[in-house]
């Protein structure tokens, strides 16, 4: 009897031709939403929506199934994730309007001198990016660093590549940016144990992605700032609105601890879970607090005050604040929910199943597969979000019962950090406002990404390796 039952369990666990033809429509579903975001310039919405219609329906599946796993994967993840996402922008559009960006900058820029100004850069812009979108965390800062650069007669790209290099590292690796939430929510992982490991792997990825790679490159490139963006980024008293003329910008302390805040219930929340704390009151307010959307919301409840009426902002001027903070988030907004959608066809369709068992019979680390496939997905459509959210579709499903899910997460975001090259928007900004050609560009943007995401899987690589 035993016998039969290993048997039954062997054949049910062999290779079909309905699995190849389950991975082979895995590649359709992502040459369909390559082809439309990069050749037809389609939005990343649509794309996703289109393949996962593509993935329900050559699996077999009924249109009414189809569009039923496209709408409760959309539903699901934006409400899981959507919040958060808002929240974050809040919180970033509250800190820029205060001036809170220029305090960090002047006060790090300050203290440490001009032969560590990439360290402190570096640091500005991770402590900058922790609340703020990649995109929007570098529009903010960009007119503070050609200005830096303009004053101090400093080398444009000494502090321009530290900055890219602290936004992108915590944008790939530290939540509550929309890759790792996105890859949390895919595996299964605990937010707060991913935030704890994710600033674990950022500080090496952000040192050698940020001074050290800047020290090595920037002898080697040329670039030089445009005239136009220096005019478009300087302002003068008669520039500034009259409600402005009355602010004071925040101090550093409560600009720091303000951003800090929610960071830090996070990770209290995590220690209380890791080390199992008897249950209690103390447990009970701590895992209160440290619940994401909880932390989130008191940081911007406490940025209301801190980065708006206690430096001299008006309600009016708060109100403007707040409403400036959603039309930037709606794409991403769009692009998380239809990303959903998409893991929810391919979890419909049986995928999972059938790249578990490919992923056995080559024997690829659960680790490695994730950041494989990320990897190939920000090559082929640009975007780190959409590589992120295609990625956690695939190898999401894969992760249930898994004692390294918040690692799994990282590898997600460290993968989708890969290659930023001529398809990714943000690779022209960097280009335009630095004033360097394509070939600079790929030798500092694109060579800077790689970096970063190869070190930060091998980082998590080591932590896999520690915490086993």
């Amino acid at each position: 009897m035993a016998a039969l039952a290993t048997s039954a369990a062997t054949a049910a666990l062999s290779w079909t031709g309905h699995d190849t033809w389950l991975l082979t429509l895995v590649g359709i579903s992502i040459v369909v939403v390559i082809l439309l975001i990069s050749w037809l310039k389609v939005h990343a919405f649509l794309a996703l929506m289109v393949g996962s219609f593509v993935v329900s329906l050559l699996s077999g599946h009924p249109v009414a199934k189809a569009v039923d796993s496209f709408t409760n994967g959309l539903g699901g993840t934006t409400g899981k994730i959507g919040v958060l996402i808002i929240l974050g922008a809040i919180l970033g559009r509250l800190l820029a309007d205060s001036g809170g960006i220029d305090q960090i900058v002047r006060t790090l820029t300050r203290l440490v001198g001009p032969e560590r100004l990439p360290w402190a850069i570096t640091l500005v812009a991770a402590i900058v990016g922790l609340p703020m979108f990649f995109e929007v965390g570098f529009v903010m800062l960009v007119p503070l660093v050609l200005q830096l650069a303009h004053r101090a007669r400093y080398p444009v790209l000494r502090v321009g590549i530290p900055a890219m290099a602290g936004l992108a590292t915590v944008h790939a690796l530290v939540p509550p940016h929309p890759g790792p939430l996105i890859a949390v929510q895919a595996v299964h992982a605990t937010i707060g144990l991913t935030l704890v490991y994710g600033l674990l792997v950022a500080v090496p990825c952000a040192i050698v992605v940020g001074p050290l790679f800047t020290a090595y490159i920037w002898p080697k490139v040329k670039a030089e700032i445009p005239q136009s963006a220096l005019a478009a980024f300087t302002t003068t008293a008669s520039d500034e609105p009259e409600s402005a003329t009355a602010r004071t910008m925040p101090r550093f302390s409560v600009t720091l601890g303000t951003i800090l805040l929610p960071i830090a219930l996070m990770i209290l929340k995590a220690i209380c879970d890791t080390v199992q704390l008897a249950h209690g009151t103390l447990y009970s307010v701590l895992e209160f607090l440290g619940t994401p959307v909880i932390a989130l919301l008191l940081a911007v409840l406490l940025a209301l005050f801190t980065f708006g009426y206690s430096v001299g902002s008006s309600r009016r001027n708060v109100q403007e604040s707040l409403g400036r903070s959603f039309p930037p988030i709606a794409g991403v907004l769009a692009i998380v929910g239809a990303g959903g959608g998409y893991s929810q066809a391919l979890q419909d369709s049986g995928v999972d199943g059938a790249i578990g068992m490919a992923a056995r019979h080559f024997h690829i680390p659960l680790l490695l597969l994730a950041w494989l496939v990320a990897a190939l997905m920000r090559t082929a459509a640009g975007s780190g979000t959409v590589a992120t959210v295609a990625a956690a579709g695939i190898v999401g499903p894969l992760a249930h019962g898994l004692t390294q899910a918040a690692l799994l997460a990282l590898a997600l975001g460290s993968g989708a950090a890969f290659l930023g090259h001529v398809n990714d928007a943000a690779f022209w900004m960097f280009k335009e406002y630095f004033g360097l050609s394509v070939g600079g560009t790929l030798r500092t943007w694109t060579a800077a990404h790689t970096l970063l995401s190869v070190t930060s899987l091998g980082a998590i690589l080591l932590v896999s390796g520690v915490v086993t």
